[in-house]
């Protein structure tokens, strides 16, 4: 190997980026407790970001209480097909869904989860409400107002 070759091949490496499998969990914060979905830094991943909805879904509608919850999507393209998935189970879980607070997501991931919610009654019934920063995003849950 030349050296050109070794120095092409330590400097331009091809940087792969590795899923972040972090399981969803409860948090209390401030005297409430939030349901945070871990779906961030998937990418486009369509068959790993449906199969962690399901599971967030499988746990929620396994109690039989209201979680306010907070979708972490910082990392993940929400492509309309991935916008349709999750609001058919925001749908499917409403009636264990108090709030629901989304951070990290896109310009387009929003518009595209607004158009999967075209009832303007079902997203009202919900409580979504869009953030930048997750400090904010749970304080806002964890509030009395909408």
């Amino acid at each position: 190997m030349g050296i050109r070759k070794w120095l092409r091949s330590i400097f331009f490496k091809k940087m792969t980026s590795v899923p972040d499998l972090r399981a969803s969990f409860s948090l209390y914060h401030n005297g409430g407790e939030i349901w945070i979905s871990c779906i961030d830094n998937l990418g486009t991943d369509m068959p790993l970001i449906k199969a962690k909805v399901k599971n967030n879904e499988d746990l929620m509608r396994t109690t039989n209480k209201q979680y306010r919850v907070l979708y972490h999507l910082e990392g993940t393209d929400v492509l309309y097909e991935i916008a349709e998935y999750i609001a058919e189970s925001l749908v499917r879980t409403k009636q264990n869904i108090l709030k629901i607070a989304i951070v990290g997501a896109t310009r387009s991931g929003r518009n595209h989860i607004n158009k999967c919610l075209t009832n303007e009654t079902a997203r009202r019934s919900l409580g979504i409400k869009y953030f930048s920063s997750m400090d904010q995003a749970k304080d806002w849950l964890v509030s009395e107002r909408y």
